[in-house]
Formats: structure tokens, sequence, C-alpha cells
């Protein structure tokens, strides 16, 4: 992770400088906000950032102080992200749609870059670790999000505490997540399907939609795609469905469940054999990382959705 903010001289900044560096530093992570330390406190904040194939992962410390994203700020063209923050310690109070919610040592708290927010940092020892995702890998599951910016989440549920322990141990290590790292889609995918199963598994909103069952079926296999027996039967039993009830509501969404998860593997093993990283890697071992044992019929599949083969593919990516 890259620590900032910091003077050129390493020499500590006063509390006017340090603000508008953290400010820039905050603006150009995601998109432009406005800080303001509480009256009569000398603001001091630190972050630390690492990437994750997309994926930002944040630990910030701060002195009292507002972050807020309103009127000017906002932008058309600015990058689209769901953020998510994990409370440390201090108090996290937010406010997005109408709603304010109060996150507390342990909750996890969203709030979305597109829409005006205020996000108040309370107590001397203010810490989060903040995960930008994306809007566009979220789609087409983002409700259970919109439905509940600045709604606290403690993190009591399977999913939830698992998440809190990753980014845990992320907010840990200085070198964890490097954008260059082989590993680095692998830890944004991870990622990504925790915080998705964390909101898929929240009860309905009332008077929202909530998340339907072919929501759940989705983000479900999305965390196992790696799993060469999912399946409708394993999601059924993992749902607490009928295989019938799987089939009849992905069907009113205007999907089958088995081919949108082919697709979704076939996507992320173009995405693998794109990647220069990988390129020591075999076509069978990146299948078998994405659930497919049996290459047998991946090419025909994989000229079917893209319009040639992983070997061609390769080959192109190599010249290119």
């Amino acid at each position: 992770m890259v620590t900032t903010p910091r003077s050129p001289a390493a020499e500590p900044l006063d509390a006017e400088a340090a603000l508008g560096t953290f400010e820039a530093a905050v603006s150009s992570a995601c998109a432009p906000v406005r800080v303001r330390p509480v009256e009569g406190v000398a603001f001091h904040g630190r972050l630390r950032s690492a990437t994750a194939d997309g994926l930002l992962v944040t630990a910030l410390r701060t002195s009292p102080n507002t972050v807020s994203r309103t009127g000017r700020l906002l932008s058309s063209t600015d990058p689209e992200f769901l953020k998510l923050i994990w409370q440390r310690s201090g108090v996290s109070r937010l406010s997005q749609d109408g709603r304010r919610g109060e996150a507390r040592p342990g909750d996890l708290v969203a709030y979305e870059t597109t829409r005006p927010y205020h996000l108040d940092s309370a107590g001397t020892n203010w810490e989060a670790v903040v995960v930008a995702v994306p809007r566009d890998r979220l789609h087409p599951h983002l409700r259970p999000f919109s439905e509940r910016t600045a709604v606290p989440v403690p993190a009591t549920s399977s999913p939830a505490r698992a998440l809190s322990s990753m980014l845990e141990e992320l907010s840990r290590c200085e070198d964890a997540g490097s954008g260059d790292s082989p590993a680095a889609c692998h830890l944004g995918d991870a990622l990504v399907s925790m915080v998705l199963a964390v909101y898929a598994g929240l009860p309905q909103v009332p008077g929202g939609g909530g998340p339907t069952l072919a929501d759940r079926v989705r983000t479900y296999a999305l965390a196992h795609l790696g799993d060469p027996d999912l399946g409708v039967e394993s999601i059924a039993v993992a749902l607490g469905v009928s295989v019938r009830q799987v089939h009849k509501m992905c069907a009113q969404e205007g999907f089958t469940t088995a081919a949108w998860i082919r697709r979704r593997r076939l996507e992320r093993i173009r995405r693998d054999l794109l990647d220069p990283r990988l390129a020591g890697r075999s076509t069978p071992s990146i299948a078998a990382r994405w659930g497919i044992l049996d290459v047998t019929h991946l090419a025909r599949q994989f000229r079917t959705a893209f319009g040639e083969s992983p070997a061609q593919l390769r080959r192109q990516s190599t010249a290119a």
C-alpha cells in the first residue's frame, strides 16, 4: 500500500496543508469531494490505498471531519463507484438518499458516488477501511445496495464476518493487493463476491423490492464459479428452495441458470487468457480455475461466445 499524504521532505505538514493534501488524495482516488475539519480541531489524516482488479481498498485514519459530495462536485463524467465502509474505530455518520445512519466499530455501511452524500467522521481515533467498487461490476445487483445506502449493517452474518476479516488483513499489509500482482484479479473477484453475498443475504427492505430469488441465485453463483459442481441443484440446496423455483424465477427475469453460469465462466477465462501476467498458465489450468475441468467443448463454447477460440485469442494477444 502507498501512504499519503506526505510532504516531499517527509516533514510533518501543518493542519491547513495536511487538509488540502488529504482532500486532493481522496478526490483523485475516486471522485471529487470536499473535506472540512471540525471547528477548533487541527486536522490530521492518513490514508493507504491498494488496487485489486479495478477495486480500490483504502485504510483511513483522520481527526473529526466532514466529507461531502454535492452540487458542482457531481458530474456525469466522473467514475461511478459504490463505496463500502468497514468501521474500525470511532463513528461514521452517513447521509444519502434521505437516510442517515451511524456506523460503529465492526459495522459496514454503503453509499454511492453518483448521488449527493455527507460523511461525518467522529471520534479522536477514527479509523475505517473503504472499498470502492465500480458500479458496473455490480450490475444487475445494485438494488440491494441502493435500497440501503447510509444504513449500517452489523457484521454478524458469516459473509459479513468473512469480509471484515479480509479487510482487516488488507489494512495491515503494506503491499497487499498490488494492481500488478498475478493474484490481483482473483482478490478483486473475491471482494466483489463477498460484498454481494453480504447484501443479498439481508432481510427485505420494507417498501422496497429487495433481492429476488434470481438475484440470490446470481450472487451465489458468482461466489462459487470455481466449483465444478456448481449448478441448479447445488444452488437450490444452498438457498433452501426447490430446483423448480430456481428455474421459474430465473425464467421470469429472462435467463437460465446454466447459461448464465457458463457465460460468467467464459468471461473470466477470456480475461485471464488476455492477462500477460498469466501467460505462463495453460488454458486448461485457467479453465479449471473457473470450474471447467473438461475442456473438450471449451473451444466451441468460446468461439460461440466471442467469435474465436482460446488459442486464437492468445495468439492475437501475443502478437499485439
